[in-house]
């Protein structure tokens, strides 16, 4: 073997595991890959089928969710809307010092860490040049939210979730990461 066919070997086996590692991280392709005859329309339920996978897909609920874009999106589109068209939520959104842009962005890469994403849990800052904090006592110092708002939001979230077409155990994976930041909004 001379030097030249030696190199290009190496390369090859170089170009073969960046192309592996390529495909591993392409969340959701081994759907299509998988399994052909689908419809866009229809969905997996769980990874058992017969046919071998090609990529190794994340079990995580904040990949299930779209991961930071998904949330934002989710956020965005249903839960913001439905959050300001109730009465008892909309009261506590007034003389806010952030925009609601920055509230929403900052929300998703809550969510997206705290369901297995890979957003960073506090300290990123949004397209706005905003700081996210991680204190949610400090967030929401002097606005003196009672407990039965805090579960009507969890609710809201919890029933657009429901008409997006989230499953039954992610919605109740984002009502637990809610419900784990009650202590730190209640009556603040």
């Amino acid at each position: 073997m001379t030097m030249t066919s030696r190199h290009t070997t190496e390369w090859i086996k170089y170009l073969a595991v960046a192309l592996i590692c390529a495909l591993v991280a392409i969340d959701g392709i081994g759907l299509v890959m998988a399994n052909t005859t689908r419809t866009s329309g229809q969905q997996m339920e769980d990874s058992t089928t017969d046919v071998p996978r090609l990529v190794i897909k994340s079990d995580s609920v904040a990949s299930r969710l779209g991961g930071y874009h998904g949330i934002l999106a989710f956020l965005h589109n249903f839960a913001v809307p439905a959050l300001l068209a109730d009465g008892e939520i909309v009261a506590f959104f007034g003389n806010l010092t952030v925009t609601p842009d920055d509230i929403e962005q900052c929300l998703a890469m809550m969510l997206d860490h705290d369901l297995g994403g890979s957003s960073p849990h506090s300290g990123a800052v949004v397209e706005s040049g905003h700081k996210c904090r991680g204190s949610m006592p400090k967030i929401h110092k002097g606005r003196n939210i009672p407990d039965r708002t805090i579960s009507r939001f969890i609710q809201i979230i919890s029933e657009q979730a429901a008409l997006a077409g989230v499953s039954k155990a992610d919605i109740k994976a984002i009502a637990k990461a809610l419900e784990q930041n009650r202590a730190g909004i209640r009556n603040k």
